[in-house]
């Protein structure tokens, strides 16, 4: 179809538009649970060393890998290594319900997380509130990045109901729909956590919600070779990241034949380059809230599960040459 010089003028118009929104880096809050250095740590290594894409408007914290204050340490001391002043928020301290209680009347568990360790005393909590004041001063949204249990992002819903048409992104690593989980045999760590929480936000009218299930995780396997490809940059990131991973999760000097997968460093590489993800499917899901052997579960269903859910897009494959590529290149970097 032929255009008229005006129709050239305002489709070049849109284009520059498009050009522009595509380079502003996208505004987000990272909501996660980082151990000593997990992969909730290189996730924030990956964001906060990709500022043309991802702006950090601050990092709040929830208990699920540890315990919500020992995360926080974890997250500042991952901050000030890269040189960064991101505000830290400690947030949710338990789950809405299970507890560490009943997890001992769950039967053996593949990784209990902060469960396995005894409580600490409770501290004041910020990071609801400063969820809600964020998202009442961004009039263009904020995406979340959740990688740990969803227990801060479903009390901001629960609070304020409004607030979920400011989310613009939610971008969550958890759940397990058509695979085995890895913390009980039936569900994935971080919706059996806080089961209650996940269901909250899954049910919620969130306007885009992505998920990354261990479905697509167990797709991006952590070799020797990425490994020592990172840690044969020595910084005080790399120093860190050999400590943890050679020695605790996978343990490769333990275990030269060890193995692991990406987790939270999918959600972070997918804000960082959408392209690595090749395949997705929009779903409505639900969480398995029944106390037993299948708490904490996915499950596909056919309808919104309540009034007003909006379906989740759920990530199915990725290009992991992309990934591994992008991770390897941000967490080896010599400077900060």
């Amino acid at each position: 179809m032929r255009q008229g010089k005006g129709e050239i003028i305002v489709s070049a118009a849109v284009l520059l538009a498009g050009l522009a929104a595509a380079q502003t880096p996208e505004r987000i809050l990272i909501d996660t649970d980082p151990g000593k250095f997990t992969d909730d740590n290189v996730a924030l290594v990956m964001c906060a060393r990709s500022p043309e894409r991802v702006s950090i408007l601050g990092v709040t914290v929830v208990a699920g890998n540890v315990w919500a204050s020992q995360g926080a340490t974890s997250a500042r001391r991952t901050l000030r290594l890269l040189g960064q002043r991101t505000p830290v928020h400690l947030g949710a301290q338990q789950p809405l319900v299970h507890t560490r209680e009943m997890s001992r009347r769950e039967g053996p568990l593949d990784f209990a997380g902060a469960f396995a360790t005894p409580k600490p005393r409770p501290r004041r909590e910020t990071a609801v509130e400063f969820m809600i004041r964020t998202l009442e001063r961004e009039p263009d949204g904020v995406t979340i990045l959740a990688i740990g249990p969803l227990t801060n992002v479903a009390r901001v819903l629960q609070q304020r109901p409004d607030l979920a048409a400011r989310v613009r992104r939610l971008v969550i690593m958890g759940g397990n729909l058509y695979v085995p989980g890895n913390a009980s045999k039936a569900a994935e760590f971080n919706f059996w956590f806080d089961p209650e929480a996940a269901r909250v936000v899954l049910r919620s009218n969130v306007p885009r919600k992505i998920l990354f299930a261990l479905d697509i995780c167990n797709k991006a396997v952590l070799t020797r070779e990425i490994f020592e490809s990172v840690v044969r940059n020595r910084t005080q990131i790399t120093r860190l990241y050999r400590d943890f991973f050679g020695n605790v999760y996978p343990g490769f000097y333990k275990n030269p034949n060890a193995s692991g997968f990406l987790w939270d460093e999918l959600a972070a590489a997918y804000l960082i380059d959408p392209a690595s993800v090749t395949r997705s499917e929009s779903r409505y899901l639900d969480v398995e809230t029944t106390f037993g052997p299948r708490y904490g579960t996915t499950v596909p269903v056919n309808a919104p599960p309540a009034p007003g859910a909006t379906a989740v897009e759920v990530m199915l494959d990725l290009s992991v040459e992309r990934v591994v590529d992008l991770y390897r290149k941000l967490l080896a970097q010599t400077q900060s």
